[in-house]
């Protein structure tokens, strides 16, 4: 039994070594991929010395002697430390996961291929100016050149068991195209299911369903659109056996996220300054570490210095958002409508479709997608002259897609010239010429000045809205190409000195015909900064931030009287009385120790939900292809409508009464609580509202989140107020600035600006974005500096 006892502790002990062995084997591969941040390196290419300085918070400060050097630098900087995600942007662009990933992804590559990413990159790079051209390859090169120089390579490789491919110059363009797929939609889902409704739903039916406006609207240009009159129609019944069919899902999503972004700006009357002052924040699902990359540009250009402080899109050579103590820019996606669907006409054979010219045939063209230890699977893209097949309407003829995303001026670097851009006008042309997915450029700049426009490429149509699936088979609608710079809405000094925009719509007449609607966000949002912005006379920089941190339930609020003078009167819940308690006492805000607002807003979504089954209902009957979440944004003002006046012929079949369906959705609301949660009446708001930002690889293998993913702390905000924040989504940075006083400008950014989990900066700088508290936009004291050195042997 000794003898056992003594082999068992062996065994035991050799486990532990082994252990202990593979734990230092582990953190040594992690310690080798680390980036060099001190000393000196040789980096072949360079025409002059680049130093590269980090502050406490791993910001990268970048003095180099031409914006190709510079390029070539920042590079280095990105591969080092980025260049897992940058690969994952390039690739999730071109349909290439499915080689990191195996099988796994190989659905969303082959939806992906439709667009042939990969070679519109390849084609779009040789058109490029021979200025831009030599940036892109120097950034190519010094990707790779940093990937190169790690002693290891990166930790994700090891637990993929696979190399890092290079770094190509078409890559770059590859993450403006995964841009596109981020901010608009790739598939045609909200025409297709706007088209589905409007042929389905009778006249008044639908158009009350689909209103021009809300009561949520705030315009920059103050144009009014109105809703619409309550239908005489009722829902549509479900064909067939009703009890036989199974109530389709509304797309899994309860969240009414949606990426966008706030960007406001204030002119130079309203500063202490005489310095116009700008506000941006960038909504996004944020992963560890963050999409963006924060760093300051300084360099030489046609005999002036030039700096630049912001943050980068690793993968590009580009400052996204940021001031070059002339001008500040930031973004937030316009939601205009920059695609088609378009029903073709066949043929007998099926093999021709019908064209201005007559019929022709489709251009097949076969992609390879790589598949991780399988072989490699061959998918045929069809393609016709206005863009590729992606699918079929509710009676199965085939669509095309016309996209921005697929011509020439889909994607280029134009977006660098704000970089140098010495003013609101000079940024107006920029934004005119820029290859990005169409963005509300909001800019602010050192002589007062406050602008806003359209960046991007506009198309212009002939002959139709481009709110529904067309027919350009005899060429009475079409796109006649994209408008010319004078041709871009655009909106520079108002009398009130005041500009916003948050992604819903933000423009009437003309301009908004020109834009058109892509799917606005509502209201909400907008009409909450306009409202604040209008509160003052003048403003500092902890002004704006204030607003980027207004949580102020104004749109629920209506809800909550809703529930507590209507609802619980009625109610027979057995917590009634603490359900009134809880309401009376709400903070009105989405904060932290809150549980009112918990409770509020889960009623809603139950309501919202319970209300619009039976739409769901039957446009799914028509085609499982209809998309709720495409359309639902403008139906939250006939929803309010209809349970303010709740018509009987509107009531879903599933009650006898409106009060029913309201009570029905409370008692869901906090038994759904109850089920996740435990106790409904022991959460608050912060509970409920967790940060879950994790690294993409930390939900596959075991424990790396407590290495590489945030903490799981409570945050304040929500959906639709300004401070957007929701687990993993929200605010992907915070940034308040007057062009000539950045000294002053205040800056947030979420996760990490490093990827390494072993990095001094890893985590850096989060929870002053998860609290709120101000931090600078400027560097700190350098910390560390690594100076890159040309070859010249």
């Amino acid at each position: 039994m000794a003898k056992l006892s003594k082999r068992l502790f062996q065994i035991a002990l050799a486990l532990l070594l082994l252990l202990i062995l593979m734990i230092l084997a582990g953190y040594g591969v992690l310690r080798a991929s680390l980036p060099q941040l001190e000393g000196e390196q040789v980096l072949p290419g360079l025409q002059g010395q680049v130093s590269i300085e980090r502050d406490a918070g791993g910001m990268a400060v970048l003095h180099a002697e031409d914006r190709i050097d510079l390029a070539r630098a920042l590079g280095y900087v990105h591969g080092q430390d980025r260049f897992f995600q940058m690969d994952l942007l390039r690739r999730s662009a071109a349909g290439e996961l499915s080689a990191l990933f195996g099988e796994a992804a190989l659905e969303r590559d082959k939806e992906i291929r439709l667009h042939r990413f990969r070679h519109r990159a390849q084609d779009q790079l040789q058109r490029l100016p021979g200025e831009h051209l030599r940036l892109v390859e120097a950034y190519a090169e010094g990707v790779n050149q940093g990937l190169a120089s790690l002693n290891a390579r990166p930790f994700e490789y090891f637990l993929l068991g696979t190399n890092p491919s290079p770094w190509q110059p078409a890559d770059s363009l590859l993450s403006l195209f995964a841009m596109y797929l981020d901010l608009q939609y790739h598939d045609g889902r909200r025409e297709f299911s706007l088209s589905l409704m409007k042929d389905a739903l009778p006249y008044d039916l639908y158009h009350f369903l689909h209103p021009a406006g809300s009561q949520w609207d705030a315009t920059i240009d103050g144009s009014d659109a109105s809703i619409n009159p309550l239908p005489q129609s009722a829902w549509p019944k479900r064909q067939g056996d009703l009890n036989a069919k199974t109530s389709p899902p509304m797309d899994g999503e309860a969240e009414d996220l949606l990426p966008g972004s706030n960007n406001w700006a204030v002119g130079g009357a309203l500063t202490p300054y005489g310095s116009a002052m700008l506000a941006d924040d960038m909504h996004l699902g944020i992963r560890v570490p963050n999409i963006w990359f924060k760093a300051q540009f300084n360099w030489q250009q046609d005999g002036q210095q030039h700096q630049v402080t912001g943050v980068t899109l690793p993968g590009t050579p580009l400052m996204v958002v940021g001031s070059n103590t002339k001008l500040a820019w930031g973004f937030t996606n316009s939601y205009g409508d920059w695609s088609d669907l378009i029903r073709l006409q066949l043929d007998e054979s099926g093999q021709q479709y019908l064209t201005p010219e007559g019929y022709q045939s489709f251009t097949l063209a076969e992609e390879e997608i790589a598949v991780k230890d399988q072989p490699a699977f061959k998918h045929v893209v069809r393609e016709t002259i206005w863009g590729p097949v992606i699918g079929e309407d509710a009676s199965g003829n085939l669509l095309a897609y016309r996209w921005v995303a697929h011509d020439p001026q889909g994607a280029n670097l134009n977006l660098m010239n704000l970089e140098t851009a010495k003013d609101v006008y000079e940024g107006a042309k920029v934004g005119a010429s820029a290859g990005i997915p169409a963005q509300n450029l909001m800019m602010a700049d050192a002589k007062g000045n406050i602008g806003w426009t359209i960046a991007g490429p506009m198309p212009v149509r002939i002959g139709y809205s481009g709110d529904y699936i067309s027919d350009w088979s005899d060429g009475s609608q079409r796109w006649d190409g994209y408008l010319s710079e004078d041709e871009y809405p655009r909106i520079i000094n108002p009398e009130h000195h005041r500009l916003w925009t948050g992604n819903s719509r933000v423009v009437g007449g003309e301009m908004y015909d020109k834009i058109g609607n892509g799917g606005y966000a509502l209201g909400a949002r907008s009409k909450q900064i306009r409202d604040d912005l209008f509160e003052k006379q003048h403003f500092t920089e902890q002004d704006l931030l204030a607003i980027q941190l207004d949580d102020e339930a104004i749109f629920l609020t209506p809800w909550r009287n809703l529930l507590l003078r209507e609802v619980l009167p009625r109610s027979s819940h057995r917590h009634k009385e603490r359900l009134t308690q809880v309401l009376e006492n709400w903070s009105g805000h989405a904060s932290i120790e809150d549980l009112g607002y918990l409770v509020v807003r889960q009623f809603r979504l139950q309501v919202r939900d319970k209300v619009y089954r039976p739409l769901n209902n039957a446009m799914t009957d028509q085609s499982q292809h209809f998309n709720f979440n495409a359309v639902r944004n403008q139906l939250e003002a006939p929803l309010w409508q209809l349970v303010s006046e709740r018509p009987n012929h509107l009531l879903p079949a599933d009650y006898d009464s409106w009060n029913e369906l309201l009570e029905n959705a409370l008692g869901r609301s906090l038994s759904e609580l109850d089920k996740q949660y435990g106790d409904w009446r022991d959460l608050t708001w912060g509970e409920f509202n967790k940060v879950q930002i994790q690294h993409p690889m930390s939900r596959f293998v075991p424990l790396l989140g407590k290495l590489t993913d945030m903490p799981q702390e409570p945050q304040a905000g929500d959906t639709f107020m300004p401070r957007v924040a929701r687990g993993d989504f929200g605010s992907s940075q915070r940034l308040v600035v007057s062009p000539g006083h950045e000294d002053k400008a205040i800056f947030h950014m979420p996760s990490s600006q490093s990827g390494h989990p072993l990095s001094p900066f890893f985590g850096k700088g989060h929870e002053a974005w998860r609290s709120g508290t101000s931090q600078p936009l400027l560097p700190g004291p350098v910390t560390h500096k690594l100076q890159l050195m040309p070859n010249n042997s």
